[in-house]
């Protein structure tokens, strides 16, 4: 009972006002010039490192990575004092805000016609942000939370063929058993001029993906996956080679693309990747390609009312 609890719109929404509360009281100490989030725009002398647990959780279990680097997982920076963004979200927020004015009315997916935006498994900061943006129909989509507008499997999508303009969709493949059908299903949904953002956890210098069915306990999803409800710890070329044979195309938008001093001021970590696909017969957004494929709505009329509420973020 106590977890149905636990899992009620009301009870996220009490937790979700708690920590914001708590988070607001120990504000001013973390308040100054040096950075700044680009989620809540505050300015910063430093953002909150990685919990405490998480070192001591990789250490009891050995995860046989833990002394590696890892891409877009900066320790020292992970999180915002004040939104509680983390350094992965602070990414995808910088990127879409570079793109987002571009694309106007007359934006890059098509004429006249809101962009379409699936948050998977949203992040509250971020996607109380992106779901204010301009000439926007932003819906959240999640397979166990009930705080989201609709229930959606990523190897079973309910979304229509070529539907979606703009998918996000991080940290969550490596929780799907089958994930390249999961890829193969955001390639279906995505318009022929879409984009998908993408993040996965990625050891810097692993290329081979290490996956093991018969590896079914918490200690061992730690010690070689990395957390406890991890089914893979993905390699790089293997992870685009994965999404390259569900049909996108891949950008790795790094350091050289944002620059320096804009990660730094972020407190993104210079070795971060975002991973950006398209399908393999999209033009370049730059190229202002017009024509949007099939709008047909979202949510199909035998879905329930109760899934198409508002997402709670954005109240």
């Amino acid at each position: 009972m106590f977890a149905a609890i636990k899992n009620s719109v009301p009870y996220i929404i009490f937790r979700r006002y708690n920590k914001a509360l708590r988070r607001a009281v120990k504000l001013p100490r973390h308040l100054g010039s040096e950075y700044r989030c680009p989620v809540c725009r505050v300015g910063l002398r430093a953002f909150k490192p990685m919990w405490k647990s998480y070192g001591r959780d990789i250490e009891k279990y050995g995860y046989v990575h833990r002394n590696a680097e890892m891409e877009t997982f900066n320790l020292p920076a992970f999180s915002c004092p004040k939104c509680d963004a983390t350094d992965r979200e602070r990414l995808m927020a910088l990127y879409l805000d570079r793109v987002w004015s571009s694309f106007g009315t007359e934006h890059a997916f098509g004429t006249g016609h809101a962009i379409r935006l699936i948050d998977f498994a949203p992040a509250y900061p971020l996607s109380r942000k992106i779901a204010r943006y301009p000439a926007i129909e932003y819906r959240s989509a999640d397979l166990y939370r009930n705080d989201v507008q609709d229930r959606v499997d990523l190897t079973n999508i309910h979304y229509p063929d070529q539907s979606v303009d703009v998918f996000i969709c991080s940290h969550i493949l490596e929780h799907v058993p089958d994930d390249q059908k999961a890829m193969r299903e955001l390639h279906r949904i995505l318009k022929p001029n879409g984009i998908g953002l993408l993040l996965v956890p990625l050891v810097v210098g692993v290329d081979q993906t290490h996956e093991d069915p018969t590896i079914t306990s918490n200690e061992g999803r730690w010690k070689f996956f990395g957390m406890g409800d991890h089914l893979r710890q993905y390699g790089k070329r293997d992870f685009i080679k994965r999404l390259t044979g569900a049909g996108f195309m891949v950008e790795q938008l790094g350091v050289d693309y944002f620059g320096r001093e804009t990660f730094r001021k972020a407190g993104i970590a210079e070795n971060s990747v975002l991973y950006l696909v398209r399908p393999n017969e999209a033009p370049s957004i730059a190229d202002g390609a017009a024509g949007a494929a099939h709008d047909t709505p979202l949510v199909p009329e035998q879905i329930s009312a109760a899934t198409k509420q508002r997402v709670t973020s954005r109240e």
